[in-house]
């Protein structure tokens, strides 16, 4: 948690194109202007539509003047995916928090018989020389629970909510959320928000 008059929390997330990164950092960010917090939104991908890397930053606080995150600063990463938790841990700061769901999207190369995935056992113990402060559950498994695979960034919300680490309530998200989809997808939404909450806390 921080100080809305000093501190700022800096908010890595990095996926795959097509897991809802973005619009999990766009909620993110009106919740965070619903609780009366300063907050800055950045996106950086590349071919986003084929499957390729996504990541984005939000920066929550009175000094969040940009959406720049530099190497080494980030409180929290979050991970849609194994290795896309691992391309982004440089951006982590030494015993940063970490969110990372399991399940395995293959990038192209591996698919092509180009490259191998490494182990998980690698991944976290690569992961664990930033940090040993590390959350990590299949967030697909719970979104296709709450009723769509399409659900999972809003597991991956409530997992955020839930581990305390940023000042939105679990209440504010809910209706952000509520806000932010048509009426026939709020049910699935708001229990994927509910299902990553409880994983986590």
């Amino acid at each position: 948690m921080i100080d809305n008059t000093s501190n700022t929390i800096n908010i890595v997330i990095s996926g795959v194109g097509g897991q809802g990164v973005l619009t999990l950092a766009e909620i993110m960010a009106r919740a965070a202007l619903q609780e009366s917090y300063n907050v800055r939104v950045g996106e950086i991908h590349g071919m986003a539509q084929r499957g390729g890397h996504v990541i984005c930053t939000v920066r929550i606080g009175e000094k969040a003047l940009g959406p720049i995150i530099d190497p080494g600063t980030a409180d929290i990463l979050v991970g849609f995916e194994p290795i896309e938790t691992l391309r982004e841990a440089k951006l982590l700061k030494p015993q940063g928090k970490i969110i990372m769901s399991t399940h395995i999207v293959y990038p192209v190369a591996v698919s092509m018989g180009q490259a191998e995935y490494p182990a998980h056992e690698k991944i976290v113990s690569l992961l664990g020389e930033i940090t040993d402060d590390i959350f990590e559950f299949d967030a697909m498994k719970l979104a296709l629970e709450a009723g769509s695979s399409k659900a999972l960034n809003m597991v991956m919300l409530g997992a955020i909510i839930g581990s305390g680490f940023i000042p939105i309530s679990k209440e504010t998200a809910l209706s952000v959320v509520r806000d932010s989809f048509p009426k026939r997808f709020k049910a699935v939404n708001t229990k994927a928000v509910k299902m990553g909450y409880n994983a986590i806390s």
